[in-house]
């Protein structure tokens, strides 16, 4: 193992010194008698000794006996962690490959990466491992992590058809035309990169360009107060599936209820100039969430008996299992760790696409 270590620190240290090349070599020497099981150059183990603490016996002889005994030792520490170094830089670039982020577990960890909302794995800490007795998971979680990775490379490479993903309650931006080809966007409603690629996304026109539709996802936290990373996504979303159940009978736009909740969300602002996003994440609590919610519907036509209605449909079974079965289209078909997600032109981005991607065809 010392020659090993050796190799690798002379190797290094030859690429900006002359005189190291020649230990180097020789630890390399050393290295491929060690791997064909013939025995190692001693008297190179102990010239590499006499050059590191030659020095140090004089000034501090104590500390160069102490270095000496426990040399092979900390020859085998620095192996370690240098092969642990490079395998976390292998999965990282792995990992950036095939997601976009260094970082499987935290998809917004990674400075590498595309501006994303990332959808957490919540893998295991060290402390909780101990306090939960289950320090096997804990140890077992990169390797389980890193073998996902390899299995979804072929995803990568496919060719993306967004009409598979198409929600049972999907809607379109405009009028669905059977000549132009589809696209999908995976959202959460308080996700600011989601606002951002919508914005994107109206400034390419692409929502014109393609069937234009999206799925809704308030990203899971287990460890928030209500069980979202954003505290009235899940509201805000059961609002959206709600009005799809009950559409307005005299619609005064050109965009359907949900399409125009949407839009107040991600592009409109308040009478402040506050964008109506920046409320909901930051200031509204879970009933003025709804008031407002209502106020919006009353703006768009809707009558009072009807809000009444809609404010029912939110709440119940129907819209809680419709957005259940596009949590279960995100997370177990289409397999994204960050949002926004978007399908289109056969790709697949999982994150900010800019208005020039955007604006082109294959």
């Amino acid at each position: 193992m010392f020659c090993i270590a050796a190799f690798i620190i002379f190797a290094i240290l030859g690429i900006f010194s002359a005189s190291h090349r020649k230990l180097a070599r020789k630890a390399w020497y050393c290295v491929v008698k060690k791997i064909t099981f013939k025995p190692c150059d001693i008297n190179f183990s102990e010239e590499v000794k006499g050059k590191l603490l030659g020095k140090l016996i004089i000034r501090r002889p104590k500390l160069a006996k102490f270095l000496s005994k426990w040399f092979d030792l900390m020859a085998w520490i620095f192996v370690i962690l240098s092969i642990w170094s490079l395998l976390t830089v292998f999965n990282s670039g792995v990992n950036l490959w095939v997601y976009g982020t260094c970082n499987a577990s935290t998809g917004e960890s990674c400075s590498l990466s595309g501006e994303a909302c990332g959808v957490n794995r919540n893998d295991i800490t060290f402390i909780e491992a101990v306090k939960k007795n289950k320090i096997q998971d804990w140890v077992l979680a990169p390797f389980r992590n890193f073998a996902e990775t390899v299995t979804r490379i072929p995803d990568r490479l496919r060719t993306w058809n967004a009409e598979e993903y198409l929600s049972s309650t999907a809607t379109f931006y405009t009028v669905l035309d059977l000549q132009k080809e589809y696209a999908i966007e995976i959202l959460d409603p308080g996700c600011i990169y989601c606002k951002k690629l919508f914005e994107n996304i109206k400034t390419a026109n692409l929502e014109q360009k393609y069937n234009f539709s999206y799925i809704l996802y308030p990203i899971p936290d287990s460890k928030s107060v209500n069980g979202y990373k954003f505290k009235n996504s899940y509201l805000i979303a059961s609002y959206i599936e709600a009005v799809k159940i009950l559409p307005l009978s005299n619609n005064k736009f050109s965009l359907s209820a949900d399409w125009q909740i949407i839009e107040k969300i991600f592009i409109e602002q308040d009478t402040d100039n506050v964008q109506w996003q920046t409320k909901f994440n930051m200031i509204f609590g879970p009933d003025e969430a709804e008031m407002v919610l209502k106020q919006f519907l009353a703006e768009m036509g809707y009558s009072s008996e009807q809000i009444d209605q809609i404010v029912v449909l939110a709440h119940e079974t129907q819209v809680q299992d419709s957005l259940a079965k596009q949590k279960y289209l995100v997370e177990e078909q289409v397999k994204t760790i960050r949002i926004p997600t978007l399908i289109f032109n056969g790709r697949r981005y999982d994150s900010v696409v800019g208005e020039e991607v955007l604006g082109s065809k294959r």
